[in-house]
């Protein structure tokens, strides 16, 4: 059985008084299409699309617009880091040799997707958990960029 312990810290709690709190999304954090358009190209940077290999590939229909990815980004499925016996997440080697098999690794920011910025928390969780610190989520995700007809899409 594998725990991990520390919580994703995306997100700050500010105390306003006793039993009060208002959590605030943490600069930086969260990007949206825009940076996600720079980063295609960008050797500093991978975008990984934490949804399964026939939507990243774009070989069946998508419900969120336009079949295919961000051009570029890689794909590790989210399905593809929780063990399907257990319901539990995959070991943390084996999170660990799944991203280093995609080309994710500690020297470069991390734009994580999926269809609505769901999936991709459970990669960015992992990630942390391993020690990434440069993790940014695009909760716009293919709801938003495969609506957009100006923005680039890639298919196999």
């Amino acid at each position: 059985m594998h725990q991990f312990e520390n919580a994703v810290d995306a997100v700050d709690i500010g105390c306003e008084g006793a039993g009060r709190s208002t959590p605030r999304p943490r600069p930086g954090r969260f990007v949206d299409k825009t940076a996600v358009k720079a980063a295609i190209g960008d050797a500093r940077a991978v975008t990984v699309n934490a949804l399964g290999p026939q939507f990243h590939r774009g070989l069946e229909p998508s419900r969120y617009g336009r079949p295919g990815r961000v051009p570029g980004s890689v794909n590790v499925p989210a399905a593809n880091l929780i063990d399907p016996a257990t319901k539990r997440f995959v070991s943390p080697a084996d999170a660990l040799a799944s991203f280093a098999a995609a080309g994710v690794d500690k020297n470069r920011r991390v734009i994580a997707y999926c269809g609505g910025g769901i999936s991709a928390t459970i990669d960015l969780f992992l990630l942390h958990q391993l020690g990434f610190e440069d993790l940014t989520l695009y909760d716009g995700s293919m709801g938003e960029w495969a609506k957009d007809p100006s923005l680039p899409i890639e298919t196999d």
